[in-house]
């Protein structure tokens, strides 16, 4: 009820109520250590991942502490219908469905002084307002334009009545995707592979509690796996073996990410370790999109380099401390096993064919290939393109990972019985390749020699 009186003595015409003014106190009423946070209506509804919406906070500069897209109608021109008159603002004003707030600097300016003040002196005249916060944020701004950093109208496309928002609609990076898919072949035999790449997942970052200490040493590493709903009991085991942080991407339904959270919140090893990223990526699609997972993992990486791993590989107790104090050039493999057992320092091996070890690597490494989805290439791909790019492998005596027996996987399964699917790989395989020949020229040529002679 405290809350409440803050904004009880507005009128408001708006159908919300006394709740669609509550925005104006966001400053008050989250905590007083919250930095930064997206405020969002209830009806949104993303076709993105809402970490790039995040990012954009990092564009903000000088005193610009709110985020938000420019009004797609003409209520705040004041010419929708004779003797309209709106609220004062800034041009066509601002929507405020979608806004991005950097609460200390807000509070640091008086915030709540600010927009109470302007209520209150505009109340004078207008005895109410229309359109609940939004009337009172535009005023604010009209006369502090200074505060606003302008978001790209996509952001906060607008379907109410007397929407111009068409003319944004080239920008909707949904309809880019449809752009997209439409330029693929439906009739091609491999179209549901192909159009795998442009799926949009939803995915929750950090989906549980993540704390990290930066390491002054800059030897820190990362574990990077993928998973599933089927490979959850091996999170403990991975957990008691790497002491080290862990950034993981889970493939999962709704109703599995819930799942998830019980089974987390009910382990004890689990919950007692907060240097572990959940990322959650929801279900789409027909196929295991594998590297999308690994490229989830790998971007919220916090340490110099990453050890981009499997979930059914357990790691030798104190690999991480291991790999942490070894000296690092740029990449790491196990190969040529018979050298390996009698091996007492570090050693050099060639790429050779089909060679997808498990490697360590500096954070800034290449992505994996989006094309390679469900069983087969897709970490093949990836040390092809490392390669390519003059990466050196580096064998560690000492250092071993444990592959642990399972069950075979779905997609292994749709492959050895799926004719059309083991073409569908074979041709992707060989536009991957062509597209290595584009970009690498007469260096990628080894890569098709090799796969006409393995």
């Amino acid at each position: 009820m405290l809350i409440w009186s803050e904004v009880s003595w507005i009128p408001n015409k708006h159908y919300s109520g006394i709740y669609g003014l509550m925005k104006l106190v966001l400053t008050k009423t989250l905590p007083a250590n919250l930095e930064r946070v997206i405020v969002l209506d209830t009806d949104i509804t993303f076709a993105t991942d809402i970490a790039e919406l995040w990012a954009v906070f990092h564009k903000f500069k000088g005193q610009q502490v709110l985020g938000l897209v420019e009004n797609q109608s003409d209520w705040y021109l004041g010419n929708l219908w004779k003797n309209h008159r709106p609220w004062p603002a800034l041009g066509r004003g601002y929507n405020t469905g979608v806004i991005l707030l950097l609460l200390d600097k807000l509070r640091k300016m008086k915030w709540e002084q600010m927009w109470r003040l302007t209520a209150e002196r505009e109340l004078m005249g207008m005895l109410s307002t229309s359109l609940a916060d939004q009337d009172i944020f535009n005023a604010v701004i009209k006369q502090n334009p200074f505060l606003v950093y302008q978001l790209p109208c996509f952001w906060n496309v607008q379907l109410s009545d007397h929407t111009r928002s068409e003319q944004c609609y080239r920008d909707v990076s949904d309809l880019k995707l449809q752009k997209q898919l439409s330029e693929l072949d439906e009739d091609d035999l491999c179209y549901e592979f192909r159009r795998e790449r442009f799926t949009v997942h939803r995915t929750h970052l950090y989906f549980l509690h993540y704390e990290y200490e930066p390491v002054s040493d800059n030897t820190d590493v990362t574990l990077v796996a993928q998973l599933s709903m089927d490979r959850l009991q091996m999170l403990e085991a991975i957990c008691k073996h790497w002491e080290g942080p862990i950034s993981l991407a889970l493939y999962l339904s709704d109703a599995e990410a819930q799942q998830f959270l019980r089974y987390a919140q009910g382990s004890e090893v689990l919950m007692s370790r907060h240097n572990v990223a959940y990322h959650i990526v929801y279900k789409e699609g027909q196929f295991y999109p594998v590297n999308l997972l690994r490229n989830v993992a790998m971007k919220h990486v916090g340490t110099p380099y990453m050890f981009l791993s499997d979930i059914d590989f357990l790691p030798m107790y104190g690999l991480y401390e291991y790999l942490r104090y070894h000296v690092w050039t740029k990449g790491h493999a196990p190969t040529n096993f018979a050298k390996w057992r009698t091996a007492t320092t570090p050693y050099r091996v060639e790429w050779e064919a089909d060679f997808e070890p498990y490697v360590v690597v500096r954070r800034d490494c290449p992505e994996y290939d989006r094309r390679f989805v469900g069983f087969g290439w897709n970490k093949v791909a990836h040390i092809m393109e490392l390669d390519a790019q003059e990466y050196e492998f580096i064998v560690l005596p000492n250092a071993y990972m444990i592959h642990m027996p399972h069950a075979p996987s779905f997609d292994i399964t749709k492959f050895r019985s799926n004719k059309q699917y083991r073409i569908c790989l074979k041709t992707l395989k060989e536009e991957f390749q062509q597209d290595m020949s584009r970009r690498y020229g007469f260096a990628a040529l080894k890569y098709l020699t090799a796969e006409n002679n393995s």
